[in-house]
């Protein structure tokens, strides 16, 4: 059970919210679903039905997310290496629930199922090419706060500088998301195995 209540709809935000937080949380579901009567955050989403307890910060939080997933250049462009980057993070950040909720978006941006559940294997595995590879050893190593230079600089020669910045971005915001999770727990019935995260 989730460790916090989720706001999926704008009758979910708790409590008897003022004019104000009303109007805000008009504002953040208008932005998300815009000219839809009954907007819903879908489960598989929890991380916002999370932060929308908070709607001006939610807001916020979903231009941010706006621009990097389909604005920044190198995120939006390679949506196969940005599926691998989440995965790779998720599974870094051991965030099941945001792993299961990535299967399906990363199968159709062409990171196969096996390629998702060799991850921990990407050195040896052979379901992986060498920029794949590259992605997986960058993700990790932003996550841990530990890029050598040698490292930096393979990115930097495959992608270029401006690129190298945005899948830094890219491993951070997406990272952060895994970390909300991890503190509170939402929940969600994923349609593998009818497993519970």
């Amino acid at each position: 059970m989730s460790r916090v209540k989720l706001v999926l709809k704008p009758s979910d935000y708790p409590g008897n919210p003022d004019e104000a937080t009303k109007a805000d949380v008009k504002a953040l579901f208008d932005h998300m679903f815009p000219g839809v009567d009954n907007p819903e955050i879908p489960g598989t989403a929890g991380a916002f039905g999370v932060v929308a307890q908070e709607p001006r910060l939610a807001l916020r939080l979903i231009h941010v997310s706006d621009y990097v997933v389909r604005q920044m250049e190198w995120t939006a462009g390679r949506r196969d290496l940005q599926q691998l980057m989440v995965q790779t993070l998720n599974y870094y950040h051991k965030c099941d629930f945001s792993f299961l909720a990535h299967i399906k978006p990363a199968s159709v941006a062409g990171v196969s199922v096996e390629q998702q559940a060799a991850i921990p294997f990407w050195r040896t595995a052979n379901v992986f090419n060498d920029e794949q590879r590259l992605i997986i050893e960058f993700t990790l190593a932003v996550c841990a706060c530990d890029v050598p230079d040698e490292l930096f600089q393979r990115v930097v020669d495959r992608y270029g500088e401006r690129q190298a910045i945005e899948i830094s971005v890219g491993v951070g915001w997406w990272s952060m998301w895994a970390m909300i999770i991890a503190a509170t727990r939402p929940t969600h019935e994923f349609e593998y195995g009818g497993a519970k995260s």
